[in-house]
Parts: structure tokens; sequence; C-alpha cells
């Protein structure tokens, strides 16, 4: 493997090759001597990121230069002494134009190689004959590349002389990020613009603190503290208590605990029957091979590592849980270089299994000679035997010499003796968690699932697993080694966030419930005269339930905010219900009269992006974008962020695979750069959205701009590009403090904040002049879209700004959000609760369903799994199904048979079935039993009922129960 030279390690070895490459005579010597070691030695380059003499329609290209896979370098080599540069001046790096007469002569070669570089999007190409040198970009939007100035080091005099610059061009680590981008823009003096003057309207320094009472300080602290319980990542209790299930979760369970029970069934006691032995010894190399590896796959927030901890702590029978030794090993603790991974994964891994297998946490002399015993045996009897004959104390000396040799110089080997003792002498069943590997490279997630997978091999028993997001384990899939194992897979979706605050408030409330000691009374009196003693956080949680789980868009928005992660959440939840925004007088009314004023969308954002302030400040903790921020030091269009958010929304709805949902690198340039936008300003808006979290890199590992990478919006995403084209208040709040190039139109925007008038007209007046100075300077960047169907979507974008100029406030909310959608009844409760679930692609999270509206549209029942068409309205309680236009369901794919029930959680409202006496089992919900036979129901019991398939079309679900007969009967 080649590491890349810092650059004085490059320097110094560019001038050993100049000095080695005097007497050139072929275009091969220049190949050899010169290019392909500047290229190797100095420039960081490998051999396999280089393919030589690659035809095309238009000849052969001498070298190509990869990254990841993607061409990103042309290089067309000639015969030492061809490449001839007029003037004088031949030790000096130049900037010369590509059709001027100093490159009349090498005008052929440069043609040569744009015409390979061209057509394959290869932004640079170079011509060379190992001693001059000319580098030149391909595409500029709206001109000719011949019309623009190549870099020419006109000797290897001016190679070394302007080695930086050299290395800046070329070496792989800059070209990775894409440097050249801006060494060109500077070059062609038409895009940079430094030190660019931007004026706010006001200022950040001018947004002041609004000051509190000391009786909104002190609720702070009460909110304070509420939620620094609510998002504690460290109790474990309270993690588990507070997971989230959804159906996926609970399969996942189920097949969990089928494996692991499997597999320790292949480890019991040997019998006698050696009929029956073999029948297992059979059946345990099919296990082996079907079920010991298995991927937990979700996106970033959908709780796998909580998952699993609760899996094994409360879903795994406690018989089973004694015969597991789990080694969970967080590969975020690991923070050397990824070569050296496996040796630490080595050390963790024997550093967990010393604690929970050894009493003084490491092996006795005893222990370790049990799992050197071989060795022991073959010393006694072999090259030491006359010592073991004549002195037993004096053999164990040497072999202790021995031992500490082995143990210390060869790790690996030591880790694989103590897992076999695990499952060959201790009966237990090694499980290994290796949890958050996404930060690492594809080829060590490679390296670590086939070290894990070599330990699994060497002791038999064993279960691998591997959370990971659906990105990882997407590009994973499609690795060779990927398909040698055979593996599970089970799929965790992101949990609502209003069904996060739910869990975790309802477990405050009952500790809160258990809890004797009460805090330290205070009265407090308000400004209308009402009395207030807070004695516990019960009042906080009550506040929460109705603003966060009581209303979809609140816990929605901060959930896509924030990118579903637990802790901003909570964090930006905390923010918004402390703002200044939310009166005193409204949340004291609300602890006393136990009901909490409407909260409109408007009041809910102003909140959450004024905090504590007179009006958004970037600086405060918010997780908000300032969307129409331009750079200072490059030129562009204040849009130019909301319509690369909008060309990824599109690639996002558009793609059915993860792969279709992400963009590369080069089409967005591409894209935007045919409509006249330089390279650089996208980049540099690219780089602030990836920072700020609005968009996402496909490899997680990978957190630049490369050629190789690829790119797609995240939820925070899709929340600002809604927000900056659909909320008044968002885009107000953007109006009076972004800083903008025109000091004329920020000083009306200040004035018209500071006049007198009635703030509605004000704001408009607000909206129509920062609207106007948004349009009319995005049509100084970009050209308009040209008029094909993908530029359509641009468009769109333009319309639905300029209706900040015609509208009032914002958009009117609608009662029905979506007509004619398919929704899958998760659960619906006919019997008891009259009402359930369905789920909804278009909605996150389930959406409630009462027997009312059945009743209203003339439909006797529903059973889990049907298929109904339906509109989806939102009224004061939430989202819920509006009307059904008809079910859907194929009755050819459902059955009606007899199934044994083989797991059972009552408290939970679920279990699992064996299917008609066969291998397969099926999911059901408490509410398809009877509730007069629920009774009835048990491990063991039978019952009759109606099978289909589940949402996913890979497993069944029992749709209805219809009759029971108990275990006793």
């Amino acid at each position: 493997m080649i590491t890349a030279p810092n650059l004085n390690t490059a320097f110094e070895k560019a001038k050993t090759i100049a000095q080695e490459s005097q007497n050139l005579r072929t275009e091969e010597d220049a190949k050899i001597q010169i290019i392909t070691r500047i290229l190797t030695e100095c420039l960081g380059w490998s051999f396999t990121d280089i393919v030589a003499e690659k035809s095309h329609d238009n000849g052969f290209s001498d070298y190509v230069l990869s990254i990841g896979g993607s061409p990103v370098l042309v290089i067309e080599a000639k015969r030492a002494g061809a490449v001839k540069i007029g003037g004088t001046e031949k030790g000096k790096m130049r900037h010369l134009k590509i059709s001027g007469a100093s490159l009349k002569d090498t005008i052929s070669g440069i043609e040569q190689a744009a015409s390979y570089a061209m057509p394959h999007g290869i932004p640079v190409a170079v011509l060379t004959d190992g001693l001059a040198w000319i580098a030149f970009k391909t595409f500029i939007p709206g001109k000719s590349y011949k019309d623009k100035q190549a870099i020419v080091f006109p000797s290897m005099d001016a190679v070394v002389d302007n080695f930086s610059e050299f290395y800046d061009l070329f070496s792989k680590v800059q070209v990775r990020r894409r440097l050249y981008n801006s060494i060109f823009d500077d070059l062609h003096h038409d895009r940079t613009f430094l030190g660019q003057a931007l004026k706010a309207p006001i200022e950040q320094s001018e947004i002041k603190r609004l000051q509190k009472s000391t009786l909104a300080f002190d609720l702070d602290k009460f909110f304070y503290r509420f939620f620094e319980r609510l998002s504690d990542d460290q109790d474990e209790d309270f993690l588990v208590e507070c997971f989230v299930e959804s159906r996926e979760s609970r399969i996942a369970d189920f097949a969990l605990e089928k494996i692991a029970t499997n597999v320790l069934g292949n480890i019991s006691p040997a019998e006698k029957d050696v009929d029956q032995e073999l029948v297992k010894l059979i059946k345990a190399a099919v296990d082996i091979n079907s079920g010991q590896t298995v991927f937990v796959v979700g996106p970033t927030g959908a709780g796998k590592s909580t998952f699993l901890e609760r899996f094994f702590r409360k879903t795994l029978p406690t018989a089973v849980q004694r015969r597991c030794l789990v080694m969970k090993v967080n590969c975020l603790d690991f923070s050397g270089r990824e070569e050296a991974a496996l040796d630490w994964l080595t050390e963790e891994l024997i550093r967990l299994l010393e604690r929970e297998i050894y009493h003084e946490g490491s092996p006795s002399w005893d222990e370790l000679r049990g799992l050197y015993f071989a060795e022991y045996q073959r010393k006694s009897h072999g090259a030491d035997s006359r010592l073991y004959q004549r002195d037993r104390e004096a053999f164990k000396d040497k072999f202790s010499s021995y031992l500490e040799r082995a143990v210390e110089s060869d790790r690996e080997s030591y880790l694989k003796r103590i897992l076999s003792d695990v499952v060959k002498n201790r009966k237990l069943l090694p499980i290994i968690v290796l949890d958050n590997t996404d930060e690492f490279t594809l080829e060590n997630k490679t390296n670590l699932f086939q070290f894990s997978q070599s330990l699994a091999r060497s002791m038999q028993h064993c279960l691998l697993i591997f959370p990971m997001t659906d990105k990882s384990a997407w590009s994973f899939s499609k690795t060779d080694i990927f398909g040698i194992y055979r593996s599970q897979s089970y799929f965790l979706p992101t949990p609502p966030p209003r069904e996060v605050f739910r869990k975790r408030v309802e477990f405050i409330k009952q500790r809160l419930a258990s809890d004797a000691e009460g805090e330290k009374q205070r009265n407090y009196f308000a400004s209308r005269g009402i009395s207030v003693s807070i004695e516990n956080l019960n009042g906080v949680a009550e506040i929460l339930e109705s603003v966060f789980v009581n209303n979809d868009y609140a816990s929605k928005l901060i959930g896509q905010i924030s990118n579903y992660n637990i802790r901003r959440t909570l964090n930006l939840s905390r923010r918004v219900i402390t703002s200044s925004v939310f009166n005193i007088d409204d949340l004291l009314k609300s602890l006393i009269l136990e009901e909490m004023p409407a909260i409109s969308m408007s009041k809910f954002v102003r909140a959450m992006m004024k905090g504590d302030y007179e009006a958004y400040r970037k600086d405060d903790a918010h997780e908000v974008f300032p969307v129409f921020q331009v750079d200072t030091q490059i030129r562009q269009s204040p849009l130019l962020n909301l319509r690369i958010l909008q060309l990824l929304q599109v690639t996002k709805n558009s793609g059915r695979s993860i792969d279709d949902r992400h963009m590369e690198l080069q089409p967005i340039v591409e894209y935007f750069g045919s409509m006249g936008c330089a390279e650089t300003a996208v980049e540099k808006a690219l780089l602030s959205l990836l920072e700020a979290k609005l968009i996402e890199a496909f490899d997680a590992s990978v957190q630049e701009l490369s050629p190789d990478q690829r790119l797609s919006i995240t939820h925070s995403g899709q929340a600002h590009l809604r927000l900056a084209t659909d909320n008044g208040v968002f885009f107000e709040q953007m109006a009076i403090t972004t800083a903008i190039t025109d000091e004329e139109v920020a000083t009306r925007l200040q004035e018209t904040y500071s006049s007198k008038s009635q703030i509605p007209q004000k704001m408009d007046e607000i909206r129509r002049t920062f609207v106007t100075y948004l349009l009319e300077e995005d049509g100084c960047h970009i050209t308009e879209a040209p008029d094909l169907p993908q530029y359509e979507s641009q468009r769109e974008l333009i319309d639905k700004l300029r209706r900040f100029s015609m509208t009032q406030g914002d958009p009117p909310q609608r009662e029905i959000l979506f007509e004619n959608v398919r929704a899958t009844v998760d659960w619906f409760d006919a019997t008891n609760m009259k009402y359930g679930f369905v789920e909804v692609d278009e909605v996150e999270g389930n959406v409630f369903l009462h027997a009312k509206t059945l009743q209203s549209c003339n439909i006797d029942q529903v059973s889990d799994g049907d298929e109904l068409l339906c509109d989806i309205g939102r009224n004061t309680k939430g989202i819920h199904v509006a009307k059904i236009h008809s079910i859907q369901t194929d009755r050819s794919s459902i059955s009606r048979t007899y199934c044994k029930v083989v797991r059972l959680f009552l408290k939970r409202g679920y279990g699992f079935v064996q299917v008609n006496g066969g291998p397969d089992s099926a999911y059901f919900h408490l509410s398809a039993v009877p509730r007069d036979d629920r009774d009835k129901l048990d491990v063991g019991a039978t019952i009759e009922a109606e099978i289909g398939p589940d949402k996913s079309g890979s497993g069944l679900q029992v749709r209805r129960v219809l009759s029971i007969q108990s275990v006793a009967t």
C-alpha cells in the first residue's frame, strides 16, 4: 500500500527524480523514469489508481487516474522533449492561454487529452513529456476551455522550483479534496470575490437576550432537570424501558431468540445415543451456515443499540440468558489508525472475556495451562520430557516462560483459545456485537467482518451481530465477502419523536409517582395574582405531553430538524418550551388548571428560532441553518443552498434503492454548471450543507467532498427546504438576520422592522422585500433553468418563493393531508378500545383509526394487515384516517388454518404462533384476539386463525383469531 508523502518528503523525491532523469529518449522512458515515479513516489497515487493506455473513440489516453473507481485525472504522455512551450522563462511556472501563441505547438496534444476527458466527465487533463507539464480544466460553464488559461510547468526546474503548486494540483490527497477547482477558479478570475462585504438588517451583536423573571428562571431549572433526565443515555434501565417497540423490532426479537436457543441446543452436553448425536451434528452444521450472523439494520436514531440491550436483558428468557456470554464492542471507542483496528478489536474481546469468566479478571496459571494443555502435554512427553520427569517445578517454570511468550506474542491465538474454552468446557454461547462500525471505511468494515467470521469458525458455535445503518448495510452487501457467509437481516425503523416523548414522559411520571421525596416548596405570584406551589415535575410532564405528544406537527418538526438524534431532539424541545415566546402565565395556568393553551404552528416555529432572544441568532443552539447565507469569499446565489436541497429532494423521492436516492458529486456540479453556476460556488455550498447535516454522505467515514462521494438530503435538509418555502415565520426571521450583499436592501429591511407599523403589515413588507432581493440576486449568478424535465423542480422552487410576495403569513393548513393513499392496518381492536392504527408511507409514525370512521364509511370490520385506500386528515388531536374508500386486501393470499402459540408477551400486547405444525412462524397483535377469549391465551394453546403475508411480504402475520383451544383443554 502506497502512503501519501507529505509536501517536504515529496519535494525531496522530486529533486532526486529530476536528477536521475537527464537522458530520456522515448515516450516509454518518460513514462517509466519520470511520470510514473512522480505519480507514485511524490504524489501518493497507488498503482491500482492508475490505468495506462486506455482506449477510447478518439484514440488512446496514456494515464487515467481514479479515486474510488471514478476517473479524476487524464494524462497524455509524449516523448521527452516533444512538449514545446514558447517563451524564454523555462524555469518558472506560468499561466498561459491555451489558444495563445506560447502553446500553439502543443495544441494537438492538448486536444487529444481533452477528447478523452470531456466525454467521460474528467475535470482536469494534463499534457506532459515528463519534463514539461500543462494542466487545464476541461469544462468551464458557458465557455470553451481553449479560451481559458492553463497552468504550465515548462521544465523539471519549474516543477522543482514551484513544487508546492505542483503538489496542490496533482497529488492524490489534494485531488480528492478537489483543490484544483479553487486553483483554476482563482486563475480564471470570474468567480472568486475575496472579502465580499455583507450586511445583515439586524446584526448578531444587536440581537439581545430577553429578560426573564425570577419565576421564569426557576421554571427553566425545572425544565432543565426534567430534560436532563429525559435525555439520559447512561441509565440502561431508562433506555430499555423507554425503547419504542415496532412490529419490526418484535419480529427481530423473536428471530434472535430462536437463533440463540437453536445454537445453544447444539452445545448441550453430549447424549449417549449415537444416532441422535449424528442427527444433532448434521443439524448443527446446517444451523451454523444459516443463522450465526445477524445484521440489525436501521437509520441513525432507530435505536439499534438499545434494541439489542433490551433484547438480552428483557426479551431473551432467563434460562437462555444465563447460557449466553455477550461481548458488546463499541467501535466508537477506537481512536487509532484504521489499519490497527483488528489488533484493537482483539484486545477489546480479550478484555471483555477475561473480565466475565475469570474471578480475578485474568486467568490463573492453571487456567492458562488448561488453554494451552495440548502444548503442555507435547512438551512433557517430547522435548522437555527429561526435565518433566526429573523436576516438575523446573518444568513448570520453563513452561511459564513459554506461556508468557505465547500469550503476549500471539494475541489472536490466545483469544481463540479462550473462546473455544467458553464453548467446549463452559457450555456458553459467545455472542459478539460489533456496534458503531459505520464510521469505518468499507475496507475496514470488511476486515472486521472477516476477522469475526474467523473467530466464529474457530469455536464452531457463535452468534455475530452487526448493528448498521441502512446505507452501511447496503454498501456492505455488495462486497464479495458478504456473499460468502450466509446471514439474516432485520430492519428497525426510526421511531416517531412523539412516541419517544410518550414513552419517556410516561416513564418519568411513573418514577415521580413512586418517589416519596418532593421538591422543596416555593410559592410564587404571577402577574395575575395566581399563587402556585411547584412540588414536583408532574406538571412539567403534563405540559410536554400537550406540546410534543399530542401535537404531531411539533414532534415531527423537531425530530426532522435534529435528524432524529434523540439527545439533540430533546435539547431542541427544551429550548422551545422555555423560550420567551411562550408567556409564563400560560405555563402557570397549565400547571394549575391542567390544560395547555393551543400552540399554533407559527408560535412553535418562532419559539424554536428565537429561543430567549429578540430574533434568530446563528450562534445560538437551535439546529437551524441560515439557508440564504452566502459565502464571504466566493460569489454565490443566496438560493444556491435551497436549489441543491431541491435537487437532492427530487433525487431521494424518485430513487427506488438507497443507491438511487444519492447523487454523485460530479453530476451535481454539472447540473448547476449548465445553469451557469461556478463549480467552486457549488462545492462551497455543499460543504456548508454537509457540515450543517442538511445533506449527508453515503459513506459516513468520508466527510469531505471527493470524486467518489455520493450525497443525499437528510431529514433536517427536508425540513429546512419546507420551512424556507412554506413558513412565513421562518422566512421573516431569515429576512431580518441574513447578511446580504446589497446594503441598501439590508437598510430598508431594518427600517421596516423598526417601524411602528402593525406587526402583520410590516412582516408582509419584509417578506416581499426579501424575496424580491433573493430572486434578483439569484438571477445574477444562475441563468434560467433549461427547458428540460430534470429542471422542472428548480422552476417549482422559484414559484414557491414568489408566493411570499403575494400571500400573508403561512399557507393555510389543509384538513385533508393526503387523498387516495394506501394504508396497512397495524392493529385494530374492535371488541374493546374500538380503535387502532395504520401505517402510511407518506406519514412518519402510525396514523389513528377510530371505529366511528368505519361506521361512517359503511365498513363492518378491518383485520390486522388489511390494505386500505383512504384519505388522511389532521385535526386538533393529530393525524387520523378521515375516510376509507375501500379495502384492497388480496383475499387469495389469506388462509384459514390452525396454529400453536410458541411465544407470548401479554404485557407488551403481542406474540408468535407456529403455523400448521410447520417451520413458519407468524406474528400477532393482541387486538386480533377476541376479548372474551384472551384468558385462554397461553404458550402451547391452539388457535384457529386467518393468516396472511405481512407488510414486508417476507413474513406472515395473524390477521384475526377465530377460536382458541386452551392448553388445559
